[in-house]
């Protein structure tokens, strides 16, 4: 791979004027490999990358899902493999391994799971292999509150929420993203200050799940995550189109 993730998206981003990031969710009836294929080549000049989670991940080999990367690489996109990594070091490895033979450009972790003897090697592989390593910060569904907005009391007795300790990690640790809900468009507004703008923030949860694309765009989001609004769509691609005009004019 030539150039960081950062970079590649970047330039995956201004080739097809978009910040929209098309999430593969795809129902476990249909024929997913060619569900996913049919997707990547109808939406693909809409788009700066498509992110894949356990939809696909977990019921296709992985020869199938390096077709589905290449696919999305011969439309100019970056690939985003949504696993939530939290693990040890050895398991992580592992891990990083087999998403770089399958040709992710990047990948999803948990920060919970801490530096040491966990995500210190495993960005490490991953930025020697040319991936990315995009922090879980905020979550987008209802419930994150009870997790990621915990306030922790410090060694200094000063208190922080988790998330603001997650976000002040990813620069400290070398992430490489932040992925930070769209329903929480004020939790978007305060992470990308805190973090001085300098990492890329990612937003779920747009459309069905609540989320205003426009709300997380104005508040500091750099890429907006659609899944289900756009594939449940009776029009997918007026509506990634449309979803593409907002997330490269508002920015």
């Amino acid at each position: 791979m030539t150039n960081s993730f950062r970079e590649r998206l970047e330039e995956a981003s201004k080739s097809h004027k978009s910040r929209l990031v098309l999430a593969l969710d795809l129902n476990i009836e249909e024929d997913l490999l060619e569900s996913a294929l049919h997707l990547i080549e109808q939406l693909g000049c809409e788009l700066a990358a498509v992110k894949i989670n356990y939809h696909l991940l977990l019921p296709l080999a992985l020869r199938d899902l390096r077709r589905v990367v290449e696919a999305a690489h011969q439309k100019g996109l970056q690939t985003i493999a949504d696993l939530k990594l939290n693990d040890i070091s050895s398991t992580n490895l592992t891990v990083v391994k087999l998403l770089h033979e399958a040709g992710f450009d990047a990948f999803i972790a948990n920060p919970i799971v801490g530096y040491r003897d966990a995500l210190q090697p495993t960005i490490e592989e991953a930025h020697k292999r040319g991936m990315g390593v995009i922090f879980l910060t905020y979550m987008s569904h209802k419930g994150a509150s009870e997790g990621y907005g915990l306030k922790i009391k410090l060694r200094s007795s000063s208190v922080k929420p988790l998330y603001r300790l997650f976000a002040e990690r990813a620069l400290k640790w070398g992430a490489d993203g932040l992925i930070v809900g769209a329903t929480r468009p004020s939790i978007i507004e305060e992470v990308a200050a805190l973090t001085n703008h300098m990492l890329p923030i990612f937003s779920p949860g747009v459309g069905v799940q609540g989320g205003s694309a426009l709300d997380a765009l104005k508040a500091g989001t750099s890429y907006l995550i659609v899944g289900r609004s756009i594939i449940d769509s009776a029009d997918r691609t007026a509506e990634a189109r449309r979803l593409r005009e907002w997330s490269w004019l508002a920015r």
